[in-house]
């Protein structure tokens, strides 16, 4: 009798503890985006019932992949009372959702080492978390950033072993490139120059504004250096460049498909043996074939006569990691919860796998990746870039080995930083660091549609008839019909705001 009593009291020992604990754990819910190729449910993946054994908080997801992203936004938002605690891995309109609507939690209160250590630690490296706060100051998302220490988009290439064939040195001047291009052609290279015709990257035809002095972008703005926004299409640089590609069109020195192809087309052009001189991301690991990459070599962009080489300039700033809504029953517990996926280890577990299995500690106390599991196995059994990820270039480099083909982007990117080629200020402080009102970026936004437009119609003509002072004011005309200087005058206007902060 005395053991069954006591096996009684201890069941029900057992019974209460268990129930206070499940008192003590937090039900959050979370909106969580999901890439096309990533099947795996979060609600059933071991990554996150560990981390809900580390926080004691369980989290929900809603699995939501990128065609329906933003239709399921606005449907959420439109149901205010029904919306989940948080919001993961994609961003939402701040300005409309946070600052004007209020559905969006401001998080300041809550950033603390007590809250957040992981990310406090790491929020100052680098100026990481500048571009963060809204226009009212405010913060409304937790940042997501994977920085490499890499400053500009495209780096400009050369086919070395054919410069060696025709005994030409690796060209510095646009005369230079040329007579290279000129050289190529009779040798028989079917596409001396080759680009893709895309939205700004690094093998679009976009990049050669820079050999003339013009960091072009896709938002046709840049910072001189008086801080001054200007009109990228306003300038001189940019009419002597569309001269420039229009005498390469004009002579068969430039694949006419420049003007419509895809990345994947030019890639199949540059593997092919057909291309001598292009802009890209980087050689290793790339579309650019394993027996094709030492053909070519990295070299700073030639630069036009009476120019200055102005590469557009990038800065690894934050996404949107985690956004909490004004509905989150529980604040600090999800973002205890949000920065538990912070500390390092777990952090890099989620991105590249298991220590031991996909990574190892190597000698130098960093991260190393020792597989990549074949077409994309990775995504099912760790969250990889749809976790949450907060490494700042400095920090990521004190903790991670990178790969070959990232500490080659990085080397391109120390050549053109020492060689002094970048532009004044990267265009990333208008777009990210200057924040604009609602209604300003409203107008902002209606202008560009239509002089993104225009810019992609002109350009296109220019580089296929040439370009005649009637053509060239007519195009500055219609610029300024669209609202040119309105659209340069709102970027200065929150770029002065963002000096005078």
């Amino acid at each position: 009798m005395k053991k069954i009593v006591s096996l009684l009291m201890v069941l029900c020992l057992v019974l209460s503890l268990s129930a206070a604990f499940a008192d003590d754990k937090v039900e959050l819910t979370a909106f969580q985006y999901a890439l096309e190729n990533q099947n795996t449910d979060f609600n059933n993946l071991w990554f996150f019932d560990e981390l809900e054994a580390k926080t004691g908080t369980h989290v929900t997801f809603d699995m939501v992949k990128d065609a329906d992203w933003a239709t399921n936004v606005n449907l959420m938002f439109a149901v205010p009372e029904k919306m989940p605690d948080m919001i993961l891995r994609n961003p939402v309109d701040v300005e409309e959702y946070g600052v004007t609507q209020g559905l969006l939690l401001p998080l300041d209160e809550y950033l603390t080492e007590e809250i957040m250590p992981n990310y406090i630690s790491r929020l100052n490296i680098n100026h990481a978390g500048d571009s963060i706060p809204a226009s009212d100051g405010k913060t409304y998302y937790i940042g997501y950033l994977m920085a490499q220490n890499v400053n500009h988009t495209g780096t400009w290439y050369v086919n070395q072993k054919e410069l060696d064939k025709l005994g030409l040195k690796v060209p510095e001047t646009i005369d230079e490139v040329t007579e290279m291009l000129r050289a190529m052609k009779a040798d028989g290279i079917e596409y001396p120059f080759s680009a893709s015709y895309t939205q700004f990257g690094p093998e679009t035809i976009w990049n050669q504004f820079a050999s003339f002095g013009v960091p072009e972008n896709t938002y046709y703005y840049y910072i001189d250096e008086n801080d001054k926004v200007q009109f990228t299409g306003a300038q001189d640089g940019y009419r002597a460049c569309l001269e420039w590609l229009h005498l390469l069109y004009d002579e068969g020195l430039m694949d006419p498909e420049s003007l419509t192809q895809d990345s994947n087309l030019w890639a199949n052009k540059v593997n092919a043996g057909q291309v001598g001189y292009f802009c890209y991301l980087r050689l290793i690991n790339t579309a650019i074939s394993a027996d094709n990459v030492p053909n070519f070599k990295s070299i700073l962009p030639p630069v036009a006569a009476g120019y200055k080489a102005a590469v557009s300039q990038i800065l690894e700033v934050p996404t949107a990691g985690a956004y909490l809504t004004s509905n989150c029953k529980d604040p600090v517990a999800a973002l205890k919860w949000i920065d538990a996926q912070l500390e390092t280890e777990t952090m890099m577990v989620a991105l590249n796998g298991r220590v031991g299995e996909q990574i190892v500690l190597n000698d130098e106390g960093k991260y190393e990746v020792i597989d990549i599991p074949e077409n994309n196995g990775l995504y099912s059994f760790v969250p990889v870039t749809m976790g949450q990820f907060f490494a700042p270039g400095d920090y990521y480099t004190s903790i991670y080995q990178m790969a070959p083909h990232r500490v080659e982007r990085y080397e391109d990117s120390k050549m053109y930083a020492d060689a002094g080629v970048l532009e004044y200020k990267s265009f990333q402080y208008l777009r990210d660091l200057s924040k604009m009102s609602n209604e300003d970026a409203t107008e902002a936004a209606d202008i560009y549609t239509e002089l993104q437009k225009l810019m992609e119609e002109s350009f296109a003509d220019f580089v296929r008839n040439g370009v005649t002072d009637d053509g060239w004011n007519r195009f500055q005309n219609a610029a300024k019909g669209i609202g040119v200087e309105r659209y340069i005058e709102l970027y200065q206007t929150a770029y002065d705001n963002y000096l005078a902060k």
